[in-house]
């Protein structure tokens, strides 16, 4: 699970970085992806990141 939690942690972190540059107009909207567009992948992507790392192991109930 820690692995999954990293991946997806980076991608989430890379996409907050592509919308910040979208925003700021460095590059021109890739692929017709607006700012607001990668910034809502980058929060699901974080909120699965928050899933992995604190779903853990699973265990006995």
């Amino acid at each position: 699970m820690g692995i999954l939690a990293w991946s997806f942690g980076f991608l989430g972190g890379l996409c907050m970085v592509l919308g910040i540059i979208t925003v700021t107009e460095v590059i021109s909207p890739l692929g017709g992806f607006t700012w607001m567009a990668w910034f809502g992948l980058s929060s699901i992507l974080l909120l699965i990141t928050i899933a992995f790392a604190v779903g853990g192991g699973g265990g006995e109930y």
